[in-house]
């Protein structure tokens, strides 16, 4: 088991889907899945900012029976799931068993801490039972290494609280540590 991290903008995604070309140019199957929470941009498709676009099947605790009894199946070289901090403990323990099971290698793309600066629980989940970890970097606007998402509300202020499964896009900004405590998305906000 694999969990690669990053904060939002960082390329997870586009990471993804190149892992999974580089798979199928050998002549490998692969097997794409997306947690059901993440509506964004599509609700059946991984899509990435670069514009790169693939079907893949939806993952949640109602389809992770199902998904591993497909895995049983098939001879896939690897499973590639994206936004895996929406996943639930139980589904990626779950996995992991099918990982072990069908000697499967499985790779979990997704970030690490919510916009308040806790870890997810399947991020937390993952980061206790992974074989490997690797995180994905991008900088914030000071050029420091950007290690946390800050969320803007619709009113421009900065939110630190609610509830940690916000889906969306332009409103998180990547920043350091610093400017996140700070609550700074630019030099000038």
């Amino acid at each position: 088991m694999y969990f690669i991290y990053a904060v939002m903008n960082a390329g997870k995604s586009t990471e993804l889907l190149q892992i999974d070309h580089n798979y199928l140019r050998n002549n490998m199957q692969t097997l794409l899945l997306k947690s059901s929470v993440d509506t964004r941009h599509s609700d059946t498709e991984i899509v990435s900012r670069l514009g790169l676009r693939k079907k893949a099947m939806l993952l949640d605790d109602d389809s992770v029976d199902a998904i591993i009894a497909h895995i049983e199946k098939n001879n896939y070289a690897c499973v590639l799931v994206d936004e895996s901090h929406f996943l639930t403990k139980k589904t990626i323990w779950k996995l992991s068993d099918a990982c072990d099971d069908y000697d499967v290698p499985i790779m979990f793309f997704g970030l690490k801490t919510d916009y308040m600066g806790h870890l997810f629980e399947a991020s937390k989940t993952l980061l206790e039972l992974a074989d490997n970890f690797r995180e994905l970097k991008t900088v914030c606007w000071c050029g420091k290494k950007a290690t946390m998402n800050l969320l803007q509300g619709p009113d421009g202020q900065i939110v630190k609280s609610g509830n940690p499964i916000h889906i969306g896009d332009s409103e998180y900004h990547s920043v350091c540590r610093k400017h996140w405590k700070a609550g700074k998305i630019r030099a000038d906000h």
